[in-house]
């Protein structure tokens, strides 16, 4: 049985939790693993008549969020560790107005045997401009890690980024005002400055960003074109 295939009962799962919290089904569910994470996909999550969404977008992105990291996920936590056999070792999620689509990976605790190393086109490059990127609006992360969980889903993990500003922040519980700051400064920068078309040879489709605050610990998924559209011009090396 591949990975995706043994967490298909998150599905109907899934539509009972989410009807619940945003009064709908999602028009689909996508759902990615492998042995290191389950990514799931929620598109057309929400109802954009729901009068209970707020009006401004930052509240209105707070708002689902909240949803997702209060009510969603901690449902879905046991069904993923009883399936995986594992216990979640860290979560991010992000929700796209563009295309009211959510995302949820869970991270596994990492098994005793290490993965091998994901060595695909472009990876040397894409660490490079990911920490001279992150340096500029903050710092430069201690470590960062990266994989394809498919051709089409690149995660990039940084870890050890918070500046001493930002953890007194997190600290005095202003963790929804630093997310929405930070999701807008850093998407927007890690979208203008990282010439994915060239590193990878697809197209980016979408990236979703999310921190795990007390961990210091931030997620980068780039969600490529299904498609390869010209020959990367940078190695893996």
């Amino acid at each position: 049985m591949s990975n995706n295939e043994s967490y298909r009962s998150l599905n109907a799962y899934s539509d009972l939790i989410c009807k619940t919290q945003f009064g709908k089904q999602p028009d689909s569910i996508e759902i990615r693993a492998n042995d290191r994470c389950c990514l799931i996909f929620y598109r057309g999550l929400v109802d954009p008549g729901d009068s209970r969404l707020p009006d401004d977008p930052d509240e209105r992105y707070s708002h689902v969020y909240i949803l997702l990291e209060q009510f969603i996920f901690p449902a879905l936590t046991p069904k993923i560790e009883a399936l995986s056999g594992r216990r979640v070792e860290y979560a991010f999620m992000d929700w796209k107005v563009e295309n009211n689509t959510s995302m949820i990976a869970a991270f596994l605790v990492p098994l005793d045997e290490p993965m091998p190393e994901d060595l695909y086109n472009g990876k040397a490059q894409l660490h490079s401009d990911i920490e001279s990127i992150t340096e500029k609006v903050q710092k430069t992360p201690v470590k960062i890690e990266s994989f394809r969980l498919d051709d089409d889903i690149l995660m990039i993990i940084r870890k050890g980024l918070l500046i001493s500003l930002e953890k007194k922040l997190v600290k005095k519980g202003f963790n929804t005002q630093l997310r929405i700051a930070k999701r807008e400064l850093e998407l927007d920068r890690f979208i203008e400055g990282i010439p994915i078309r060239d590193l990878v040879g697809r197209d980016l489709e979408t990236a979703y960003i999310d921190w795990s605050f007390k961990d210091d610990v931030s997620l980068l998924l780039l969600k490529l074109s299904e498609e390869i559209v010209q020959e990367p011009k940078v190695s893996a090396e």
